[in-house]
């Protein structure tokens, strides 16, 4: 390691040193000069990736691109007069005809860009291969047309860039809305342009860059514009629902909108809205008897949701740009149920309102400092009721009946983030640092818990016991014939909390142009956070790229970029407010195994000496989880119309988070025939729930993306092959055994072996416009357990063991082999995640026809100016009125795509499927294939 750290010192040490040789020597030879710059919108925001075309004197030209943070640059260029034209998708194309440079002069540019007036054409992106962090071929930019692939609906949207951004099933997203951390998506035509795993290894960034999603909204323009959208879809037209017997008619209308233009000379506005009104239903599919068939139901769980906001951009003299955004949003839900297990009486009503306050200030100092300071301020409501308030009942692997435990909950939140970022270009070096200050205050109340819950461990046991008690045999008669529970819990105490939790985060780097074709990003972040120990978190970060073969006039061969980073996770405020809440002061959490009193709820008082009080606490020695990813691609271009990228990447996470019961029965103390057995290390009768970084996960990958562009046609795919072992499945997990969480180490529940995605643009005959977006996945895996407690720690996740004996009553015959739910001594507890699901096969489409009706007219800030001699031309655009008939087909081949199967090996429906995926499309699937009409009208 030292050796290593020397060779690097050597090597920053004399390439300046070496830089700065020829540079004096190129100067001692010539008079160049240089033009660069810096490229913005009409809100002040950088434009990476805008077409920068340098035409010379004698009508030749060079092209570049601006970087990510929309700055160019032209060197060795002789004294003369030249005209620079600068194309950016969605904006008016600007030109600088007569720039005058002298020699050995860096002559200064800012350029700000208009947006483009409205109109149907082919946006073909002039993807050059380029060495610069952010223009990676691994990332997606989505624009334009490039968006009409996508959904119109925002909860499908947000699953389908989840998807083609590779998120983890299940991991929190990485979304963020002009610069913002958010959870929901603006409706689709307030969208500007969408970024995907852009510059994965930034400093800046405070996540992971894979999986990240980044939305910019549109500024007002020079002149009114307007759109408005209607999007609805009938149950006739749609596939049945594939696991219910019987699905009531419903329908679900979808509307926005959004208008336009300017306020003054030096200010704009925009202003979106959207109203969802859809016939949401939940399904049932449960196992309510031991020897009947499974029980299915329909419950109508109507949704709406309505949004709006109003956005206004300001010009302040040539240096300051001022963007204020305020949104509101509102969503209900009534009889909602949260599994295919839940029976009608666990239906719930949620409320939720946000309201949103973006301030962003841009500070332009010329082409080569860039200050952007940027503020929100978020308030939340949330509220869930259950509609009934009796005891919950939940029978392992078959029904959840009862009351809700959700009891009532009402939440509120206000969000305080400030950001302040620089940029400051210096020769060869674009020096980038800033920092980031949230804020969460949190008040809450919540009775879950209070209305006590049973558990059984299999249908036959519920059944026994409902069939004693009728018969009226004892408690003890009940249980010697296999029934009775396996385990009640209640929660008692105050049911309001509050809470603050606040996160700070500074960076510091560098992207160094060693050459002009090669580029070495290192940096460094630091984090930190409070209501945990760990408070000082240092995150180095490296990348370099090379383009091979690039020179001045020649482009390069291919790419290759490699990275490495260290990336924290932070300890999320709704695990600090659960530790705070159930302490043991504020709310007590009682736990009974075996309990004889079914269905009574008695008080905690009288629940007997066999009680467990139950606390959640925070370890002294938790430590912030993170990741080291480290990854190399190479990017190759054919034809100038085809790019392929190639990426394997490897993460190593360390000090991942868990739920560890630290006062557990040691192993092999316990008899689950008697609830007061065990020996606790803590010597007392009592679970404590702990929160510990002691998690570890690996995961190895290999990408595989593909661009390809013509004036016609727009394609995009990515293939994804990979392995992710891990011991924990997150913050709320337990391990199986409480003192060795090895035992859990193995295939992770995000383990897809194979991923892919391909979406496109296709323009037919007739100005027909195909989007086709084709989604595949490889099985998933699940875990399989017993549905009981064997070791004592009052958690139902206990695996089987692989059977040795097969004449055992405990024994059960399975596809995946034969499993011992009792297991012997001596005998291999199956791993974790054994078993292995349904693979996934979705295939969107949509179809599109534009209608365009009105007077012409004329563009004429479109005028071409020619560099040698001739007149001057305008753009025709034909209408200034724009319709667009649109039909959107969810899985066309109405493949049933099958969600995680029942896990618990004494259920009926082990291995089986009883609902629809919802990981990557909409959680409220209403059918198997679902067609949508659209229509879009824009002036």
């Amino acid at each position: 390691m030292q050796m290593c750290w020397r060779s690097v010192h050597r090597i920053v040490v004399r390439l300046p040193l070496a830089l700065l040789f020829f540079c004096i020597c190129a100067l001692g030879q010539t008079n160049w000069g240089t033009i660069e710059g810096t490229v913005l919108d009409p809100a002040g925001a950088l434009v990476p990736g805008a077409t920068v075309t340098l035409v010379f004197p004698d009508g030749t030209q060079m092209k570049t691109a601006s970087d990510g943070h929309g700055v160019y640059r032209f060197d060795h260029l002789a004294a003369g007069t030249y005209l620079l034209r600068i194309e950016a998708t969605g904006f008016r194309t600007e030109e600088e005809p007569d720039l005058q440079l002298q020699a050995r002069q860096t002559l200064l540019q800012v350029s700000n860009l208009k947006i483009q007036v409205q109109q149907e054409q082919i946006a073909v992106s002039d993807e050059t291969l380029d060495s610069s962090p952010e223009r990676n071929l691994g990332a997606i930019v989505l624009k334009g047309p490039d968006l009409e692939a996508l959904s119109t609906n925002p909860v499908n949207l947000l699953l389908q860039l989840q998807a083609i951004a590779g998120s983890e099933p299940g991991a929190p997203s990485q979304l963020f809305v002009d610069g913002f951390s958010a959870t929901r998506l603006p409706p689709k035509s307030a969208i500007r342009e969408i970024r995907i795993n852009q510059n994965p290894y930034s400093a800046q960034y405070d996540t992971m860059g894979y999986g990240r999603i980044e939305i910019l909204t549109k500024p007002g323009g020079e002149k009114l514009h307007g759109n408005l959208n209607l999007l609805g879809n009938y149950s006739g037209l749609n596939s049945r629902y594939p696991f219910v017997s019987e699905q009531p008619p419903y329908s679900s209308f979808y509307a926005d909108g959004d208008v336009s233009g300017p306020l003054t000379k030096a200010s704009s506005y925009f202003m979106d809205g959207d109203r969802q009104d859809v016939g949401a239903q939940s399904f049932i599919h449960a196992v309510i008897s031991p020897t009947g068939p499974a029980y299915t139901a329909t419950v109508s769980s109507p949704q709406t949701s309505t949004d709006f906001g109003p956005r206004i951009d300001f010009q302040i003299g040539n240096i300051q740009t001022i963007t204020m955004r305020y949104q509101f949003g509102h969503q209900t839900q009534d009889n909602l149920l949260q599994s295919q297990y839940s029976l009608a009486t666990q239906a719930i009503d949620t409320r939720h309102t946000d309201q949103t306050l973006q301030i962003t200030d841009t500070q332009v100092y010329g082409p080569r400092v860039v200050n952007e300071t940027r503020f929100q301020f978020t308030h939340t409501n949330d509220s869930s009721v259950s509609l009934n308030g009796s005891a919950s009942v939940v029978v392992q692997g078959a029904f959840n009946g009862g009351g809700n435990n959700l009891g009532q909950l009402h939440d509120g939140q206000n969000h305080y983030e400030l950001q302040d970022y620089v940029s400051v270009l210096e020769g060869n070096h674009l020096l980038r640092f800033g920092a980031r200050l949230r804020n969460v205050r949190e008040g809450n109340t919540s009775t879950a818990g209070f209305n006590g819950q049973f558990i059984f461990p299999s249908i036959d046991a519920y059944q026994i016991t409902v069939q004693g008690m009728q018969n009226g045999l004892t408690p003890a008669q009940i249980r010697a014939a296999g029934g009775g529970a396996s385990q009640f819990s209640l929660i008692a105490g105050n049911p309001k909390i509050a809470i603050g939790v606040t996160d700070f985060g500074a960076y510091f780097e560098d992207e160094w142009k060693l050459a002009s074709n090669m580029t070495l990003t290192p940096g460094i972040r630091y984090e930190t956070q409070t209501d945990i120990p760990d408070h000082a978190d240092f995150a180095p970060r490296l990348s370099y790229a090379w383009s091979i073969g690039a020179g001045k006039d020649k482009a390069p061969k291919a790419v290759l970029r490699a990275g490495v980073g260290f990336f924290y996770q932070r300890f999320t405020p709704d695990l600090v407010l659960n530790a705070d809440r159930q302490n043991g002061v504020s709310e007590q959490q009682y736990v009974v195994n075996n309990p004889d009193f079914y269905p009574n709820v008695p008080p905690p008082a009288s629940l007997g000496p066999a009680t467990l009080p139950t606390i959640y606490s925070i370890s002294p020695l938790l430590h912030a989880p993170y990741v080291i990813e480290e990854g190399v691609s190479l990017e190759k271009q054919f034809f100038k119309k085809l790019s392929v990228s190639l990426e394997y990447t490897h993460a190593r996470g360390v000090d991942q988070l868990l739920t560890r019961n630290i006062n557990a029965p040691l192993p092999g103390t316990y008899n689950p025939a008697d609830p007061t057995s065990g020996v606790r290390p803590l010597g007392t009768l009592q679970n404590i729930y702990q929160y510990e970084s002691e998690g570890r996960s690996e995961r190895n990958r290999l990408y595989t993306g593909i661009q390809y562009r013509t004036k016609t046609t727009v394609l995009y795919g990515q293939y994804v092959f990979g392995y992710n072992n891990a011991d924990t499945a997150g913050p709320n997990s337990f391990p199986l055994n409480q003192y060795d969480i090895n035992e859990d180490y193995g295939r992770a529940a995000n383990d897809y072996r194979n991923r892919g995605f391909m979406a496109g643009i296709l323009h037919l005959p007739y100005k027909f416009e195909l989007n086709p977006f084709l989604y595949l996945e490889s099985s998933m895996p699940f875990n399989i357990t017993t549905g009981t407690d064997l070791n004592g720690d009052s958690q139902f996740n206990d695996r089987p063991a692989f059977a040795t004996d097969l004449n055992r009553p405990s024994v059960y015959r399975t596809r995946w082999g034969n499993f011992d739910a009792n297991p012997l001594p001596g005998q291999t507890i199956i791993p974790i995640n054994y078993g292995t699901g349904p693979s996934l096969a979705m295939l969107n489409m949509g179809l599109s026809r534009n209608f365009a009706f009105g007077p012409r007219i004329i563009d004429p800030s479109a005028a071409v100016q020619p560099s040698t001699g001739g007149q001057s031309q305008q753009k025709d655009i034909p209408r200034r009125y724009q319709t667009t008939m649109r039909l959107e087909v969810q899985n066309l081949l109405n493949h049933v795509n099958g969600g995680t199967p029942v896990g618990v090996l004494s259920s009926p429906l082990f291995g089986q499927s009883t609902s629809l995926a919802s990981t990557l499309f909409s959680p409220n699937t209403q059918a198997n294939r679902i067609l949508y009409l659209n229509m879009r009208l824009s002036f």
